[in-house]
């Protein structure tokens, strides 16, 4: 045995035990240090920008070309997608056993295969995965009081987003609330009218004057000269001293050149001053923490070289990993110190207590080189493992040692062969009891078809490493050093304990003397978990309270930017009053064409101490209860109303999932009847199930477009197509992209459009000029009809049909489960047209999955704990003897519960 060969070669064991320390040690410098281990989300997203469609034009022409060629993918667990006016976006859930690369590869064929399908002026389209590790590791907001950062963006550029992507180990810095700069041609209509000038041959002229080429090369004699004609327009001037009609009219005669930032999408505001926004992304193979100090280091010192420009770090993950492992350490003393008190209390031999307790350090470093070559990385589920295995890792050294004290009792005179014997003896239930508990968490290393399945992954792989190395420690080092400890002078020295010892005695007489009694009594122990049942939350996903919530707005109506900022600043200005009373340390606004939604960061929670502990509850508000004060509390606002969620982030600043929030699903053919549907919907609920809050429908408001109908009999007589028509409209109004204006900074976009064309009239549009290559001239009144008509913000699509997702927040006491059978009862009595129906989403069916699997993994855990039991001790019948413990467990688990308020989750 490993017993008798560590006592035979004693310094052998000990060397190879402290080249394991050793090597665990230097293992231990090299790993690299994570918030999360990097896992590939089975989440593939394509975008296809498209600015100045309709929702209904993308939907027809991008979005179901798409969604025909993506539907024929396999593995495909959900299909999302929207059109919108800036373009189409597709959401693809896949199954997490799939291989990701792969299905990224057949997703971005399937896409160039619908190429050929889409509008000829789609210029790119984007496929991306994602990764735990694409979140920003640094993300800091910049605010300034005598500095107009909203034109900033060549300043911050060179002075903040150059020299940080310099620091190894930062892969980009991305700058979000202030655009580059571009190159904007801004077209007259009265003096485009005034000198019919036709925009289709315009636009023409300005791409074929602005151009650089290879023409090859020509040899003179020796030498060999390269050939490039240039026509680049370097500079504005000569942009507008460009001709454009035979008659000499210059560009400059009809529009407006200039260099300007380009129309920012969004705002960001910060306890009601303007913000902008820095992303850091680090390099994967990168260390976390190395690199956030490196990047913590220039900010600071680039931050004495702005005067008047205050930077806010937001969220720092390096920062967050330290402190988080730091609290792990610490967690991971406190419990090996009180292994080692309660460890004495029953030993009351400190050499016996020291040896025992030498299996932790040991263990816990052999684990960490093993980690190493595994390639995992130290972070908070690796970490969690670990120290769940801290108070097991000296579980299996105190049977042995237990054991080994009783043999030398009878055999005083033989310490060698009573450490092998007492080996010998326990060495059955040590090693029922190392594999039992691994294969409760080695079904976690296969479970891996969720979310849940895939992060449990990494805790139960060092737990594993560190029981098995648990087991080696206690058969062949531990017994090498009992036999060389004196062992303490009579092993029944502890009163308490052997008082404990005769009455558990005395009642195990009288339960094997009065078997019905015990049997019914303990019946009715277990028929008493029904009783805490009835009170306990059932929310797989609730953890610890996130201080951080937020208020989405939803929009009644259709309102320009500066509209909803002044409504966001009201706000703003409402909680920032508040402050103390709330409890709110920062708040942060975000606000573009497709919403607005303000974050909400409370202050951390200071807790009652008892004893110098930290154990009393948090004497603070919670975010639920602050959300109720604010509702009760706010004014009305006439843009729309907020409604409040958990967690979550927007404007480049990530986030948390949003548990408190749930999602249910209209789907059905019409958008207008789904429309109408959806609000009869928000009413039926707000009135039949009042645990829900701030229901409302993410449809948004119609929007009013107009619609353009070409008279092509009309169009031909006088010689022009119904494309040269769209063209000229599309010049007009959305813009026409040109080439690259090149400056000493780079390149700079250039755009062909009307002037203010994002405010243009009606009377306007439809005078602007139609001209033929003759020169006759018509205005766009004279060739088609327009009209006002109402359409839909954005139109969504689930698994290639038209759906509307309804959306409301969880009371702090419901759960899940509950809200579900209230929900379907109520939508019982709801008359949904034949074709229409509702679904669970979101948290519904998040909860549903990880139940399922966690049940899976129970029941596999509980079949390889009776396999193993029952191969070791060669019977069926004594581990399901040892079995019936898990039952009474559950029962106090459930009592326990109820005792202090606890939500039953996945941990």
């Amino acid at each position: 045995t490993l017993a008798e060969l560590s006592l035979k070669r004693p310094v052998t064991a000990i060397m190879i035990f402290i080249s394991f320390f050793v090597f665990g040690i230097f293992s231990a410098r090299l790993l690299k240090l994570e918030f999360f281990p990097e896992v590939d989300a089975p989440f593939v997203q394509v975008t296809v920008p498209y600015p100045g469609g309709s929702p209904k034009e993308v939907e027809r022409d991008i979005v179901r070309p798409i969604e025909a060629q993506l539907a024929t993918i396999s593995g495909i667990e959900n299909l999302y997608s929207q059109a919108t006016e800036d373009g189409a976006s597709f959401f693809m859930l896949f199954d997490f056993n799939k291989n990701l690369k792969l299905k990224v590869a057949e997703v971005r064929e399937k896409v160039d295969a619908a190429r050929a399908d889409l509008p000829s002026d789609v210029q790119r389209i984007f496929v991306r995965k994602f990764s735990s590790g694409d979140q920003a590791a640094i993300t800091i907001r910049l605010t300034s009081k005598g500095r107009d950062l909203s034109r900033a963006y060549d300043f911050l550029d060179r002075k903040l987003k150059r020299p940080l992507e310099r620091i190894p180990g930062v892969a980009s810095v991305n700058i979000a609330g202030v655009e580059p700069s571009e190159v904007e041609v801004s077209l007259l209509p009265e003096r485009i009218a005034s000198f019919n000038v036709d925009l289709n041959a315009l636009a023409q002229k300005l791409a074929s004057s602005n151009f650089s080429v290879s023409a090859g090369l020509i040899h003179d004699a020796s030498q060999r000269f390269r050939i490039q004609p240039v026509g680049e327009l370097n500079t504005l001037e000569e942009i507008g001293a460009l001709q454009i009609t035979p008659a000499g009219v210059r560009l400059r005669d009809i529009a407006e050149i200039r260099l300007k930032p380009q129309k920012t999408d969004a705002i960001r505001i910060l306890d009601g001053i303007y913000a902008v926004g820095l992303d850091i992304n680090r390099e994967r193979n990168s260390n976390l923490v190395e690199v956030c100090r490196a990047v913590m280091l220039e900010i600071n010192r680039i931050s004495k070289e702005l005067p008047g420009v205050n930077l806010i770090v937001v969220e720092d993950q390096g920062q967050g990993v330290e402190s988080s492992l730091g609290e792990l350490v610490k967690s991971g003393w406190e419990g090996a110190i009180f292994s080692l008190l309660v460890l004495y209390f029953f030993l009351r031999h400190w050499p016996s207590t020291l040896m025992v307790s030498l299996a932790v350090p040991i263990c816990l470093t052999m684990t960490l080189g093993a980690m190493y070559f595994i390639g995992l990385t130290l972070n908070i589920l690796t970490m969690m493992g670990l120290l769940l295995g801290v108070g097991m890792l000296v579980d299996n050294a105190v049977v042995v040692v237990e054991s080994i004290y009783q043999e030398r009792e009878k055999n005083p005179n033989d310490p060698r062969g009573s450490a092998i014997e007492g080996t010998r003896k326990v060495q059955l239930a040590v090693t029922a009891g190392t594999l039992t508990s691994i294969v409760v968490f080695l079904p976690n290393v296969f479970g891996s078809t969720t979310q849940v399945g895939v992060f449990l992954y990494y805790v139960a792989i060092p737990l594993t490493i560190a029981l098995l190395c648990s087991w080696l420690v206690s058969v062949s080092i531990i017994p090498m050093l009992a036999a060389r400890v004196q062992p303490p002078k009579g092993l029944s020295q502890i009163k308490i304990v052997e008082r404990w010892k005769d009455s558990y005695a005395r009642l195990l007489r009288w339960t094997l003397a009065h078997r019905a009694i015990t049997i019914t009594a303990m019946g009715l122990v277990i028929m008493s978990t029904w009783i805490p049942l009835q009170f306990i939350t059932f929310n797989f996903f609730a953890g610890s309270v996130d201080r951080t919530f937020r208020a989405d707005w939803q929009i009644q109506g259709n309102y320009p930017l500066p509209e909803m900022e002044k409504a966001a600043r009201s706000f703003e200005q409402f909680l920032l009053a508040h402050k103390k009373e709330y409890e709110i340390e920062n708040v942060y606004s975000y606000i573009g064409d497709q919403g607005m939604g303000t974050r909400i960061q409370m202050i951390e929670p200071t807790k009652g101490a008892l004893f110098g502990f930290n154990i009393l509850p948090s004497k603070n508000l919670s975010p639920t209860d602050v959300q109720e004060m604010i509702r009760k509390a706010m004014p009305l606002f006439a843009v729309g109303k907020p409604n409040f969620g958990q967690g979550g982030g927007f404007g480049g600043g990530g986030g948390n999932n949003n548990d408190n929030e749930i999602e249910l699903q209209i789907g059905g053919d019409s958008s207008e009847v789904l429309a109408a549907l959806s609000q009869d919907v928000v009413r039926f609920l707000q009135a039949k199930v009042p645990e829900l809050k701030d229901v409302r429908s993410d449809l948004g408001n119609d929007q009013k477009e107009i619609r353009i109908q070409i008279d092509r009999a009309r169009a031909a007589s006088l010689g022009f197509t119904a494309q040269q028509i769209a063209s000229t409209v599309q010049v007009a109004m959305r813009g026409s992209p040109m080439r690259e204006f090149r400056t000493d900074n780079g390149e700079v976009p250039m755009w062909l459009r009307f002037k203010d064309s994002e405010s243009i009239s009606l009377d306007t549009l439809k005078q602007v000029r139609m001209t033929r290559p003759d020169g006759l001239s018509v205005p766009l009144d004279a060739l088609v009809t327009l009209s006002n008509a109402p359409g839909p913000m954005a139109i969504n699509r689930q698994d290639s049909r038209t759906s509307v997702s309804i959306r409301a927040s969880k009371g702090e006491d419901a759960s899940l489960d509950d809200l579900r059978k209230k929900i379907d009862v109520a939508m019982k009595g709801f008359p949904f047209p034949p074709g229409y129906g509702l679904s669970f989403g979101g948290s519904f069916g998040n909860q549903a999955k990880a139940a399922a699997e966690m049940i899976f993994l129970m029941a596999l855990a509980f079949l390889f704990i009776y396999m193993i039991m029952a191969a070791l001790f060669e019977s069926l019948l004594y581990p399901l003897s040892i079995l019936t413990g898990v039952i009474f467990s559950v029962t106090g688990v459930f009592w326990t519960f109820l005792i202090w308020p606890t939500n039953f989750s996945v941990m």
